[in-house]
């Protein structure tokens, strides 16, 4: 006679992905008001199910919310895993990292973690912590790897000057994420092209080409096109 799975194995998924589901659709609401205005009653209402459903999903309202932040996050972070090969051109190797971030940045999710760390990161600063670990660092360090890679085609170690990877973020938040905040989508799509070749050419031009004992840098345009 076959067994029947366990009870408790297929309960347990089944709130696994009860947790998903409540995660995935209760963003609009901790974008209308902060978590903590935000009553387990209210979550369940909204979702046309009942209060007992979030209840035993989660550990408590706080535990809704950062699951919901960390959805946004491990959406972000996937598309961070997608970023274009380095070409043997440093130049084009740039422009097309900054394209990516670019784009990333511009999100829907990007957008709403940005308004999150915003309005919340007085009063949660994990949200800020969580953004800065898993998405800031790994698109700092992507692009700095990218261009290290490029110059292994030449044989050169290439490295960005101190400051610039920070920079190059902020300039592409301040450009295409937001204004989105503001409703001003319009003059996002503007400037787009316009941002994306400005912040690649301060890139590039910050990029540095070193000898054996780091003495020496200069810009690397032998490998440019």
């Amino acid at each position: 006679m076959a067994r029947s799975e366990a009870p408790s194995a297929r309960k347990a998924i089944d709130w696994q992905d009860w947790r998903e589901d409540i995660a995935t659709r209760v963003l609009p609401l901790y974008i209308a008001r902060p978590w903590s205005a935000v009553s387990i009653d209210d979550i369940a209402e909204a979702l046309g199910i009942s209060y007992w459903q979030v209840y035993y999903a989660f550990d408590g309202q706080e535990d809704i919310y950062r699951a919901c932040v960390n959805h946004l996050i491990d959406a972000v972070s996937q598309r961070i895993a997608e970023a274009p090969t380095a070409l043997p051109s440093v130049n084009r190797t740039i422009q097309n990292y900054v394209r990516h971030c670019a784009d990333l940045i511009g999100s829907d999710a990007y957008r709403h973690l940005l308004f999150l760390q915003l309005r919340d990161g007085h009063t949660d600063p994990w949200v800020g912590a969580a953004c800065e670990n898993r998405i800031a660092k790994p698109l700092r360090k992507g692009l700095e790897d990218a261009v290290a890679h490029a110059g292994r085609h030449h044989d050169l170690k290439i490295v960005i000057l101190h400051g610039i990877p920070e920079r190059y973020l902020t300039r592409l938040e301040a450009a295409l994420a937001l204004p989105k905040l503001l409703q001003h989508s319009d003059f996002v799509d503007q400037m787009y092209e316009k941002t994306v070749s400005s912040v690649a050419k301060e890139v590039f031009a910050s990029t540095c080409t070193f000898d054996g004992f780091g003495e020496q840098c200069g810009a690397p345009s032998a490998v440019a096109a």
